[in-house]
């Protein structure tokens, strides 16, 4: 019976591992069929994928356009600085001619912009906030002191404040790619605080609104684009000192044509036609048209986030090299 018993129990033995064998090879052909019909994605990979869509350099592929909308983190530093220098004779003088009024008005040299931070709202949307500033000739003088004399010799020595920090800004901007061009929409409000502005011209603030739209001129290294722009002056109450030659701005539009060529990558060649630029006072009921204006120079792409532009501005009508003034813009986007 002792023999029979262990028999038994070595049978039973067998078919349960066979049977466990059988099972695991079942279950192993079934995995196998089962990953011959799907395929294995990984987490990462999607996360990449979705990330790539939405990348708004896919739409918006010109170093300018990109530095004007700002880094692509969701929070950063956001400014556009520029420096209105001297004549083409004199590109760091104190004084500045303008060329776009009579030869004997002149402007000072100044260094300004808008310094602010930066949200990225979504994958083409920006909003920003900051405030304007102003450094009056930059590059004469003690620039640490508050005031200094004017050295116009229309302004006889008057005091002047050497820095301004004023007019605070909000700013929404939103860059996309629509009939087959690169497009830039925004709309910005600047709020007056500088006593001129605020008790003098008795103005509250500004309102803009600027579209620009760039496209390709096929296999060319050429592109060209418009940029248009309304503004808004927004009063607190009538103007008390208003007579023929010190009129309130009220509205103004402009529409301007630009071009660039490539060169490569970081460097190109830019220029734009101020030529369709007018302004509405509100002592009268016409549109006025500027003195028009061209500027030329060379577009930098140092990073995505930081962009220069050297150029000179004239006026087609009076091309002199004492009325061509040199200038500097730059797009700075840190973080």
């Amino acid at each position: 019976m002792k023999g029979k018993t262990v028999k038994k129990q070595v049978l039973m033995s067998l078919i349960l591992a066979g049977s466990m064998v059988a099972v695991s090879a079942q279950a192993e052909e079934q995995a196998q069929n089962q990953n011959a019909n799907t395929s294995t994605v990984k987490v990462s990979d999607v996360q990449k994928s979705e990330e790539k869509s939405e990348d708004i350099d896919q739409e918006i592929t010109n170093a300018r356009m990109r530095s004007e909308l700002g880094s692509k983190s969701q929070w950063s530093f956001k400014s556009s600085l520029g420096y209105s220098g001297g004549s083409l004779n004199k590109p760091f003088d104190s004084i500045r001619p303008n060329y776009r009024a009579s030869a004997t008005i002149e402007t000072l040299a100044a260094l300004s912009g808008n310094v602010g931070v930066n949200y990225r709202v979504s994958k083409g949307g920006n909003l920003s906030a900051g405030t304007g500033i102003v450094v009056m000739d930059p590059f004469h003088g003690d620039i640490t002191q508050s005031t200094f004399q004017d050295p116009r010799p229309s302004r006889k020595g008057a005091e002047i404040k050497r820095t301004q920090v004023s007019t605070p800004y909000l700013d929404y901007s939103h860059g996309y790619r629509a009939l087959d061009m690169q497009m830039i929409s925004s709309v910005t409000y600047s709020h007056y605080t500088e006593e001129d502005q605020t008790d003098y011209y008795n103005l509250m603030g500004n309102l803009a609104v600027n579209q620009t739209a760039l496209a390709d001129f096929g296999d060319s290294k050429w592109q060209g684009g418009l940029s248009l722009s309304l503004d808004k002056e927004l009063s607190k109450g009538a103007f008390a000192d208003s007579a023929a030659d010190n009129m309130r701005y009220d509205y103004g539009v402009g529409l301007f044509p630009f071009a660039e060529y490539s060169f490569n990558d970081n460097y190109s060649f830019r220029t734009v036609f101020g030529y369709f630029q007018f302004a509405k006072y509100e002592e009268s009921s016409e549109l006025i048209q500027m003195e028009p204006y061209q500027s030329m120079g060379i577009g930098i792409s140092l990073t995505r986030d930081i962009y220069l532009y050297p150029n000179v501005q004239f006026t087609p009508k009076d091309i002199r090299s004492d009325r061509t003034n040199v200038a500097l813009s730059a797009n700075l986007n840190l973080f």
